[in-house]
């Protein structure tokens, strides 16, 4: 219900501001009187202080202290008073005087003597452009409100902060209201009570019961619900709608995505004129940035948690493709370490021998350490390389790498009579990478090119930086029986292979490996020409 409206009569005569105060009194208005100017603004600033501030004021010009046209002045240039209406209420009937006051910020000009019923007529013409005033003031405000709401929850990709902020902003909007947000979970498909507002929901992270009620009427039909007699409502149910006991209005929206129903938010108060139609519409275009906010920030979660589940995935193929070379490796590498292992038997034997001068056995000793520590080399490469990657990139020497990736491929090499010529660049700036994937591309290309050439034959191998300094190539080219341009073209598919028993795969890791480098694998070859493999990666800025 509206509150009667307040009126200050402003005039130095008490029988004229009697008279009039008795027909407001009738008409249901609130009467505060003053007798001077310095009285009336000294009572509108003290009453637009607190919770009722005065609405019209009734200001007669000719009065003693200061004039009626000074305080119009001070009224309207003062933020705290400007809201309030004036209505000049004068003996003065000049033009003159009609504009000046009105010029001056008066909302009317009513000549002495004038009847009653027209004195109340104008109030009523002034009460409904200020209660028209106020609501546009309010939805103002509440656009405002809803505009930076919906700004802050649509900037959000991570779910809990979307429904934090959804909850925060309504109750900035909706400041005498408690509420619900329930969500469909995705797991079982059921609505679950996600988060209140103002307030502890007995249900929360609970599904939403199947029974009749307000808010399950709304997510079965995509509806908003408004009720201003709760309790008489059929659909009302006092353990999901009426929590917040007492409960007289209810408000009700869904949570739409293309015409899917997500969840609900669900508004109670006890006043029954807490909501209408306008706040129905408000809520429900807030309910829009939210249902799209929730459901950018699920594909969000479901996007992370397949990227991870890809990561583990590519982790894991790398891992297997590095033991796999490493398996096409083996016989090489028992051979490599069989070769040590003898030396070092042979010479402790002979260290061994009886009446052996201690020189000698000194030599013997010595032998068999230098064959150790060959020995101690070869294991640490072998499982630098096996190990799975340890973390983030690091700075690397391109070098280094190859060089590595040739030793652990020596035995190889050497058993497929493979003969290696290798240049490499001076000067070769250090690269971020992760030293053990490069490394296992090298590996793959030089395993690859040694199974091309099971008769044997030449690889060359080197380094360059380009003139631009912006690219370091690896190089790998062989005297195979190269490839057809069909080949080429499914070459780093994943499970093409031209190998009986092949993976398919080698390849295809080491593609995304120097991809996620920043780099590229170049392949230019012809049959009968051998095949030539270059590795792009890209070189830090000088």
């Amino acid at each position: 219900m509206e509150a009667p409206p307040r009126i200050l009569i402003a005039d130095d005569d008490p029988h004229i501001a009697g008279l009039i105060r008795e027909v407001l009194e009738v008409a249901g208005c609130e009467v505060l009187e003053a007798r001077s100017g310095e009285e009336t603004l000294d009572l509108l600033y003290r009453e637009n202080a607190s919770d009722r501030p005065v609405d019209v004021l009734l200001l007669d010009i000719l009065m003693p202290g200061i004039s009626g046209y000074e305080v119009i002045s001070r009224v309207k240039a003062d933020p705290l008073t400007a809201t309030t209406s004036i209505i000049v209420t004068t003996a003065l009937t000049s033009i003159t005087d009609k504009t000046m006051g009105l010029g001056m910020g008066a909302d009317d000009y009513l000549t002495k003597p004038f009847d009653p019923r027209e004195l109340l007529a104008r109030i009523q013409v002034i009460m409904r452009i200020r209660r028209t005033e106020q609501v546009l003031r309010r939805r103002n405000q509440e656009l405002a409100l809803l505009t930076e709401v919906s700004r802050t929850i649509i900037a959000s990709l991570d779910l809990e902060e979307v429904l934090k902020a959804t909850t925060e902003g309504i109750q900035k909007i909706f400041p005498g209201a408690t509420g619900v947000l329930v969500l469909m979970d995705e797991e079982t498909g059921d609505m679950t009570f996600r988060k209140t507002i103002a307030g502890d929901h007995p249900l929360i992270g609970r599904p939403l019961p199947v029974e009749r009620s307000i808010l399950r009427h709304v997510v079965a039909t995509g509806h908003p619900y408004l009720t201003s007699d709760a309790p008489g409502d059929p659909l009302f149910s006092p353990q999901v709608d009426g929590w917040a006991s007492p409960t007289r209005a209810i408000l009700c929206v869904p949570l739409l995505v293309r015409e899917r129903v997500i969840g609900a938010l669900e508004l109670a108060g006890e006043s029954e004129n807490l909501f209408t139609e306008t706040d129905r519409d408000l809520l429900q275009t807030l309910a829009g940035s939210v249902a799209v906010a929730v459901e950018n920030a699920q594909l969000y979660a479901e996007v992370n948690d397949y990227a991870r589940a890809l990561e583990r995935s590519q982790a894991q193929l790398v891992q297997a493709e590095k033991m796999a070379a490493i398996g096409r490796l083996t016989a090489s590498i028992a051979h490599e370490i069989n070769n040590p292992l003898q030396a070092i038997h042979n010479t402790i034997h002979l260290a061994m021998t009886e009446r052996l001068p201690p020189e000698k056995r000194r030599e013997y000793l010595g032998m068999a350490q230098k064959e150790v520590e060959r020995l101690i080399a070869i294991v640490h490469r072998m499982l630098e390389f096996y190990r799975p990657s340890r973390g983030g990139a690091v700075q690397a020497d391109v070098n280094s790498l190859l060089r590595d990736a040739l030793a652990i491929a020596d035995k190889r090499l050497q058993h497929g009579r493979v003969r290696v010529s290798a240049r490499f660049a001076d000067g070769l700036p250090p690269i971020p990478a992760i030293p053990d994937q490069l490394t296992q591309v090298f590996l793959n290309i030089i395993i690859n090119a040694v199974e091309a050439m099971p008769e044997g034959g030449d690889l060359r191998v080197g380094t360059l930086l380009t003139e631009d300094r912006r690219w370091i190539l690896v190089a790998f080219q062989d005297s195979g029986p190269g490839l057809t341009a069909e080949q080429i073209a499914h070459l780093f598919e994943p499970f093409y292979t031209t190998k009986p028993g092949g993976t398919g795969l080698g390849l295809a890791i080491s593609y995304g490996i120097v991809e996620r480098h920043g780099g590229t694998i170049e392949v230019s070859s012809q049959p009968g020409q051998g095949a030539t493999f270059i590795v792009r990666l890209p070189a830090p800025p000088p």
